[in-house]
């Protein structure tokens, strides 16, 4: 596994995350198509590649690789890297690994919540953080703070995807009521054939809460 440091970018004073897409990756998404039985159902683009569209034999949104290529959008996630996070255990923030605590933990760090705390199996498509990138986030992002909860998680499990659902008879989108429009689908259900993928998703256990307080103590 390599441990290489990603390069960073800045802009306007604050650093990029790793997972974030910039204008320059962003493609116009094919025309989609149904797929023949023979070729196992649900959706396809007119043009899909077979090397690069699906991913364990789901279809993906298509994004570009070429980070640092015009503006960054830093409400955004570029999906190519959001499922390379979450397969090697990548900092959202930096794009280092996770691996090396001494009690083979990760941190996750999930926005958008009010109050409570990190369930034991609840399912997220928030890749894991440093502790330090943690800190820099809640610094740069004062509304982060405000509505962010974390956990030190021993078992991160693969569990499914957030995707863009489609009607099989029009094929039109059917956005969810959740931010971005995402349904989130288990890797066992029969919707995976009708949906786009934007976002892995794993299912967190073996969760200890950490409060944001003490871990910004920690790191100052």
């Amino acid at each position: 596994m390599s441990t290489a440091m990603p390069t960073t970018f800045t802009w306007k004073g604050v650093r990029v995350p790793y997972i974030a897409p910039w204008t320059g990756e962003i493609r116009e998404q094919p025309r989609l198509e149904r797929r023949p039985l023979n070729r196992g159902g649900g959706i396809a683009y007119v043009d899909e590649h077979r090397l690069y569209d699906r991913h364990a034999g789901i279809l993906w949104l298509r994004m570009g690789a070429v980070r640092g290529v015009g503006t960054p959008i830093l409400a955004g996630v570029n999906s190519q890297r959001q499922r390379q996070a979450m397969d090697r255990q990548l900092c959202q923030v930096c794009g280092v690994t996770t691996y090396g605590r001494a009690d083979g933990t990760h941190l996750y760090l999930l926005a958008e919540r009010e109050g409570g705390s990190i369930t034991e199996g609840e399912q997220t498509a928030s890749p894991p953080i440093h502790e330090d990138c943690a800190v820099e986030a809640l610094r740069d992002c004062p509304h982060l703070r405000e509505r962010a909860v974390a956990a030190r998680v021993e078992r991160p499990e693969p569990w499914g995807i957030a995707g863009m659902l489609h009607d099989p008879a029009t094929l039109a989108p059917r956005p969810s009521t959740k931010r971005g429009g995402l349904t989130f689908l288990p890797y066992t259900s029969l919707k995976l054939l009708w949906a786009v993928a934007h976002l892995d998703v794993v299912s967190l256990h073996g969760c200890t809460p950490v409060n944001l307080d003490e871990l910004l103590a920690l790191t100052v």
